[in-house]
């Protein structure tokens, strides 16, 4: 138990990748879970421990269910550390072997069948009276789709992304935008394929890197989007995904051809709106066909 609590304490620092920061309450400096873990890192006791934990207890949703958790505290330097890590509950059926038989028994409430399936949140700072506003999670138990459990972050630590959803997702937003601009047509259109699959995403946390994995973008499309990053660590910022605002600036898509045509459409409706006919795929020649009731007609000065 020991050896496995030490490699969660220890490797806290690299595996929690996901920014947070407490919300202050009521216009003031002042946050109640922040409130209980500074309590704690000043007076380790049980009393401190469980107020931390009942405080989990009221927040945690029925379909997390019950867990155990740890508060592993250390001192670094001058720099105090916590690790809060939560395991969460199972089941399991234990046999036992005897001479002539086997003994079977179904076990309700089992902790740490899966050691590796955990969410942690880390603070570390120097000063208990005006630090720990700022930390890193992790969760180990999202599920298929990615989602983060709202009452870990939200809830229970009363906390929010660094990164909100709307600066994050404009980010990547902009980002994918700007390297469709200066890419060659190939990698443009692998771009506007992701950038229009991207709109059905539920809220899930992901960073730009995560983004480029989720599509399988090529390493010339990996490529065309960090050239538009004025630092490579931002690929790396992890935010919540809000697909109103990525859906805002990639609102429409517009075509050019070499016969001096434009096609201008809905970004999430442009293939409905024109059928598209290969002619000659080697030289990306393609007809296009549509049709409709004319509301305008207008002439427009050169760009």
């Amino acid at each position: 138990m020991f050896d496995l609590l030490d490699g969660i304490y220890t490797r806290a620092d690299q595996e929690c990748d996901i920014d947070i920061i407490f919300k202050s309450s009521g216009g003031v400096q002042q946050n109640p879970c922040r409130d209980l873990i500074c309590a704690h890192l000043d007076d380790p006791t049980l009393p401190n421990g469980r107020a931390i934990a009942e405080r989990l207890q009221i927040h945690t949703d029925r379909r997390a269910g019950i867990g155990l958790l740890f508060l592993i505290v250390g001192k670094e330097g001058r720099e105090h550390k916590i690790v809060l890590s939560r395991f969460p509950t199972d089941s399991a059926i234990l046999v036992e072997e005897n001479p002539r038989s086997l003994d079977v028994a179904f076990l309700e409430r089992v902790f740490m069948k899966n050691k590796t399936s955990y969410k942690a949140v880390l603070y570390r700072d120097a000063s208990l009276r005006a630090g720990f506003w700022d930390g890193k999670a992790i969760d180990k138990q999202t599920n298929p789709a990615g989602e983060s459990a709202d009452y870990w972050i939200a809830d229970f630590l009363a906390s929010d992304f660094r990164v909100t959803p709307k600066q994050g997702t404009s980010r990547l937003a902009t980002t994918l935008r700007d390297a469709i601009k200066t890419a060659d047509i190939e990698v443009k259109q692998e771009i506007i394929a992701a950038a229009t699959l991207a709109r059905t995403l539920p809220r899930i946390s992901m960073s730009i890197n995560e983004f480029a994995n989720r599509f399988n973008l090529s390493a010339p499309a990996r490529e065309a989007v960090s050239q538009q990053l004025r630092n490579p660590h931002l690929a790396e910022e992890r935010f919540l995904f809000s697909a109103s605002d990525f859906v805002s600036i990639m609102a429409y898509r517009s075509m050019e051809l070499d016969n001096g045509a434009t096609l201008t459409a809905p970004s999430a409706e442009f293939d409905d709106v024109f059928r598209q006919e290969v002619i000659d795929g080697s030289a990306h020649r393609v007809r296009f066909t549509t049709q409709g009731t004319v509301i305008n007609d207008k002439l427009k000065p050169k760009a």
